[in-house]
């Protein structure tokens, strides 16, 4: 290297942090700036409260695509733990949404996985404008507020609560994604698979964008994977018969549980579809991350 040329020395390393590293790449966090990044973002939110729900044993999750352009995912789990409270019983409100988090948020078992790195809702907050987040947890409604990632104030005190849960509303930044319109489409194909794959589940989605008036769809499949039959051969427009055969079984070494359903099928083709951590795989195989097992 000749004396004229430029060194690249360590004070020319920039150092990104927190919601700042997100923003200024955000494919590296949810895969792309398109639609897809976009339910990726919500999907960072979703995942939090499905396997909230699942490790309480079952329960609701309702998302709700708002006229203004927002999103809200609420949930009847037993409420993010609020550091403000002192309560120190799981990763707290403030620091899911500042703070990258790998592996179960609550229990042993994670059941699905959202997202590729397990980063969790703080990816969801710092590529939205705003963020509010509200917690019902031991009698007391708990709210906070955030402007691109960062904190408005403190978690407040917001009066008493019936239940528990929590709920995040975030509108995407229009300033990082291309498109802030997510498509009920998609996303009702999506959830349908997930509350399928989860027999405690129930998982809804309501639309408040249509001119004509709000629309919604509910999913939830009490009987596991003998719903499932049923529902794929209604897709092919095969009559099921009534009797189908379905059993599960409880496996310690793979720390998990297994559902199968069989019936006589018409049609001779065939149809797979195959699942890691609820999570499509079309070129079938297996999809791992750290903090969970495979599905």
């Amino acid at each position: 290297m000749s004396e004229g040329t430029s060194r690249y020395e360590a004070t020319h390393i920039e150092v990104l942090e927190g919601s700042e590293a997100i923003r200024k790449r955000p494919g590296m966090y949810v895969g792309s700036t398109t639609v897809r990044g976009l339910h990726q973002a919500l999907f960072e939110v979703l995942g939090r409260s499905v396997n909230e729900v699942l490790a309480a044993g079952g329960g609701c999750v309702d998302v709700t695509l708002m006229l203004d352009g927002g999103v809200r995912v609420t949930d009847n789990g037993p409420g993010a733990p609020v550091e403000a409270a002192g309560d120190c019983g799981g990763v707290g409100l403030e620091s899911l949404l500042t703070r990258p988090h790998i592996g179960a948020a609550s229990g042993d078992r994670y059941p699905t996985a959202w997202s590729t790195w397990g980063m969790g809702p703080c990816v969801t907050n710092a590529l939205s404008s705003r963020l509010t987040a509200e917690v019902r947890r031991q009698h007391v409604r708990w709210v906070q507020e955030y402007v691109r990632g960062e904190a408005v104030s403190p978690p407040a005190v917001a009066g008493p609560a019936d239940g528990s849960g929590t709920s995040i509303t975030f509108w995407p930044d229009a300033d990082i994604f291309e498109t802030t319109e997510c498509s009920f489409a998609v996303l009702a194909k999506r959830f349908e698979d997930v509350a399928m794959l989860n027999r405690g589940l129930s998982i809804s989605l309501t639309d408040e964008r249509p001119k004509g008036g709000p629309r919604a769809v509910r999913f939830q499949f009490p009987d596991g994977p003998a719903d499932v039959l049923a529902a794929l051969d209604a897709e092919s427009g095969v009559q099921v018969p009534p009797d189908i055969i379905a059993f599960e079984r409880e496996d310690a070494k793979m720390a998990g549980r297994v559902d199968v359903a069989l019936t006589w099928c018409g049609p001779s083709e065939e149809r797979i579809r195959t699942f890691a951590n609820c999570v499509p795989t079309r070129e079938r195989g297996a999809r791992t991350r750290t903090g969970s097992g495979q599905g």
